[in-house]
């Protein structure tokens, strides 16, 4: 099938999103059609534009966008004319979201195609940004045969960690390729046995020891040299001075990454101090370390600093969060070793977990369950602990954010769905640990396992494709306080169908079957009388008589058949390798559409069951109504039958009060009659009388005429009298005025009169005093 085929399963509202994957999935279509200029700088301009997004949930796998990018960006790097360098910038950016990074190792195999690229023509600045990316990529990378590109990397990299450190760009290429180196090495057989070809491995032994004792290499220097001494003898002839030695340089590594913020070391001393505590030979070894406590109280004093992130700060959210995850891991080892020197240490971490939980809510609840863990045959918290857990702990363990209605579970940091279904596991896991200890614990966890959403991730927990998640969900499930009746309609045929699972089926399996290499006719007749007569001189006892130079030639058959059939399955293995690389994308595809149409079945069966409780309630309101409509009915025909009665009740009462209306209305008439006969009379007899009156009224007209113009007189006269008083009026306001201004000046002219005999007094005074003085200065001089 098509990988990057047009039948993708597209939400609207992300159209705008992963436009430019999209784009960039078109470009490449022409790139291989074509291979022209044009088809080539369009893929440059689209990783580019990538590669400079601020989203990095754009590189979250599980989405059939983000798989088809993937591959045609595997395709176009693939091709020698592809925009290598620019996909390296865009794999650089991916690296930052964690499943990204984990799907560009294990799914998309991206480390081949990075380590054609890598080679001395290139050059230092190209080294170290192609080294960055491959050293993140080959982390956890799992590698069970030879192959192809294996010894042209290995040499490649032992050759820039012998180099001569002479200048800062060297180290860095020589420190990033040994983290390279120890990431492939790391739990691959047939990378070491690669190593061992490539290299003198006593010399390189003693080159590691080297740096390690400079200081240079660090962790991954002492992972190496367990490694190599794990695949030349057995890990339990390691000594306890050199796992005190391991752990002495891990500890220092460990305290100089939280300083510097470097994600990768902090990631290499969680591994390697996991790996030596894991290990039941070493981990008696671990507990005799005797520095530990001074190592922790150093570390926690400048963890607190990653959890403050700044507007200033030159990192990046997502690398400040790397490595705090990174240093909560590392104290969940040292905890978990349950040694009594260290829990003068736990109010301490206990704080980091509330601190963090804000951005690393699950390695929190990690490093804090394996804290309370530590308690659990004492039966109690110190009193120091529990008023350090009463304020943070309801926060920690069921986050605040977890609201119905929002997309997805919001865990304070980082969104995405294998950090979620991670931090629901690890909350679950918490809970059920802690709920035993108290009955606020165990109604906390009840209440976050009857989220829905809750339910939702681990559903599709189960269903994904991490085995591992899948054993950690059906352990959670298995626990005696979890409430399985309440999960049974979730995970009622999931658990039956994924707890048949194991390991085995899932990783798979290429049967490789050997061919068989033909001589030519000279070659096998006379390999066939080689055989013959060695069996004959075999037979006799006289195989000493046979030439070495026969053995020889048989020798020399032998390995040029050899060699013809290393190179047929070298090169065959490179085709199964990109075949196989095709169709972990193809089965990518897959998963990302299953999870997408899981993700539309279960929000369709909530629906549904949503719909059918609203269908039943509709059923049941319909029936109410149905009822009361009888109800309704047959009050209304008891109302029609009374009203009907009432109805002609009313008629006859009206008819009879019709009759009685015509016989008043004839009598009423004649009445009328008479009356009017009256009013005709009367009306004459005023008619005479008004004509009377309207000569009266003509005569009054004439008087009233002459009365009107001597009122019309006596207006204009008191006209004039008004406006007379109005002058006047204003010539007293006028006066007024004036009166007031005087009495002003009279009140100044007082004022300064009353100080200008203030001052006559005050000279008087003067006067006398002087006088005075005068009399008395005179009497002193004539005395």
């Amino acid at each position: 099938m098509e990988v990057d085929g047009d039948n993708w399963n597209v939400n609207p509202s992300d159209g705008t999103k992963f436009a430019h994957l999209k784009a960039f999935v078109n470009a490449t279509r022409e790139f291989e059609a074509t291979h022209s200029e044009t088809a080539i700088n369009l893929l440059t301009r689209y990783l580019g534009l990538i590669a400079s997004s601020c989203d990095l949930s754009i590189f979250s796998p599980g989405r059939s966008e983000v798989c088809a990018f993937f591959n045609s960006l595997w395709r176009a790097m693939s091709d020698a004319r592809g925009p290598h360098w620019a996909g390296v910038a865009v794999l650089a950016r991916a690296c930052m979201e964690p499943s990204a990074r984990y799907a560009l190792t294990h799914t998309y195999k991206f480390m081949p195609i990075l380590a054609r690229l890598l080679s001395d023509t290139v050059s230092n600045d190209k080294k170290i940004k192609l080294l960055s990316v491959m050293q993140d990529i080959s982390y956890g990378i799992k590698i069970n045969w030879q192959e192809s590109y294996l010894a042209e990397l290995m040499k490649t990299l032992t050759s820039w960690i012998v180099q001569p450190m002479l200048e800062p760009q060297h180290r860095t290429i020589g420190h990033k390729s040994l983290t390279v180196l120890i990431n492939l090495c790391y739990g691959n057989l047939p990378a070491i046995y690669a190593l061992m070809r490539t290299v003198d491995t006593k010399e390189f032994v003693v080159h590691l020891i080297s740096l390690k004792d400079g200081g240079y290499g660090g962790v991954e220097v002492c992972r190496l040299l367990l490694c190599l001494s794990s695949a030349t003898r057995s890990a339990s002839t390691t000594r306890q001075a050199d796992v005190h030695s391991y752990l002495c340089c891990t500890m220092k590594t460990f305290n100089k990454a939280i300083v510097e913020s470097d994600e990768t070391q902090l990631l290499h001393a969680y591994t390697f101090i996991n790996d030596l505590c894991s290990d039941e030979n070493l981990r008696n070894y671990v507990l005799t370390y005797p520095h530990f406590n001074n190592s922790l109280k150093d570390a926690l004093k400048d963890a607190d600093s990653l959890c403050k992130v700044n507007q200033g700060d030159t990192m990046e959210p997502e690398s400040t969060a790397g490595c705090l995850q990174n240093v909560l891991k590392f104290l969940t080892v040292l905890v978990s070793l349950d040694l009594y020197s260290l829990r003068s240490h736990h109010i301490d971490v206990v704080c980091l977990c509330m601190k963090a939980s804000r951005v690393c809510l699950a390695e929190s609840l990690e490093l804090f369950a394996a804290i309370i863990t530590q308690y659990r045959e004492e039966g109690r918290l110190p009193k120091e602990l529990i008023s350090v857990l009463s304020d943070g702990l309801p926060a920690l363990l069921v986050p605040p954010s977890m609201e119905p209605g929002k997309a997805g579970l919001q865990w304070n940091g980082p969104v995405g769905s294998e950090v979620s279904q991670q931090a629901v596991i690890v909350s679950c896991r918490t809970g059920l640990s802690l709920a035993p200890l108290d009955r606020n614990w165990e109604a906390a966890l009840n209440r976050m396992l009857a989220h829905h959403q809750v339910r939702k991730l681990l559903c599709s927990g189960l269903s994904g494709n991490n085995a591992s998640r899948r054993r950690q969900i059906l352990q959670l499930i298995k626990h005696h306080y979890f409430p399985s009746d309440q999960m049974n309609q979730v995970f009622g045929e999931n658990v039956n169908s994924v707890s048949d699972l194991s390991v085995e089926s899932l990783s798979p399996r290429v049967d490789m079957e050997s061919e068989m290499v033909t001589f030519g006719p000279s070659q096998q007749t006379a390999v066939d009388d080689l055989v013959t007569r060695l069996n004959k001189e075999l037979d006799s006892g006289r195989i000493t008589n046979i030439a070495t130079s026969s053995v020889m030639e048989l020798y020399g058959y032998k390995i040029t058949c050899l060699e013809q059939r290393l190179h047929s399955h070298s090169v065959a293995l490179q085709g199964a390798t990109d075949h196989m690389a095709s169709l972990q994308h193809a089965l990518a595809l897959l998963q990302a559409t299953n999870s997408t149409q899981q993700d539309v079945l279960y929000t369709t069966q909530m629906q549904t069951e949503r719909h059918k409780k609203t269908i039943e309630e509709l059923h049941k309101q319909l029936e109410d109504a149905e009822t009361t409509l009888r109800g309704f009915r047959a009050k209304l025909a008891a109302e029609r039958l009374d009203k009907d009665k009432q109805r002609e009740n009313a008629q006859k009462e009206f008819r009879q009060q019709l009759t009685n209306i015509e016989n008043e209305m004839k009598a009423r008439e004649r009445e009328s009659e008479e009356r009017f006969k009256q009013a005709e009379i009367e009306y004459k007899a005023l008619q005479k009388k008004l004509e009377q009156q309207t000569s009266k009224n003509s005569e009054l007209a004439g008087v009233l005429i002459k009365f009107e113009e001597r009122v019309k007189q006596r207006d204009k006269k008191l006209e004039e009298a008004a406006n007379g008083e109005n002058s006047l009026r204003r010539e007293i306001e006028m006066r007024d005025n004036m009166i007031k201004q005087l009495e002003k000046t009279v009140v100044e002219r007082e004022n300064r009169l009353y100080q200008v005999t203030n001052q006559l007094e005050e000279m008087k005074r003067v006067q006398e005093m002087v006088a005075k003085l005068m009399t008395k200065s005179s009497s002193n001089v004539s005395t």
